[in-house]
């Protein structure tokens, strides 16, 4: 369980599935947008925590200010914000 302020997230154990980091660009798990004005402060918070990061943060031409990191058995989760 992923758990962060009312953000609940789940993860399930498939014991018999590809592990996650062998699917490659196919590992991701969730995209996550925060509320607005927290992402940089989540991403510190992250950074300082020493989550394995698989993109750092940055505003993007879609519109989102998103970073990404990867779970201990292989997913991707993207966390975002949208871009006032």
């Amino acid at each position: 369980m992923y758990v962060r302020d009312e953000c609940r997230i789940m993860a399930g154990e498939c014991s018999d599935a590809i592990p996650p980091a062998q699917t490659g660009d196919h590992s991701y798990f969730a995209y996550v947008v925060v509320v607005v004005d927290a992402i940089d402060e989540l991403y510190v918070k992250v950074l300082a925590a020493g989550v394995e990061m698989v993109r750092a943060l940055a505003t993007e031409p879609w519109g989102m200010r998103e970073f990404g990191v990867r779970t201990v058995d292989g997913h991707r989760i993207m966390l975002g914000e949208e871009v006032p």
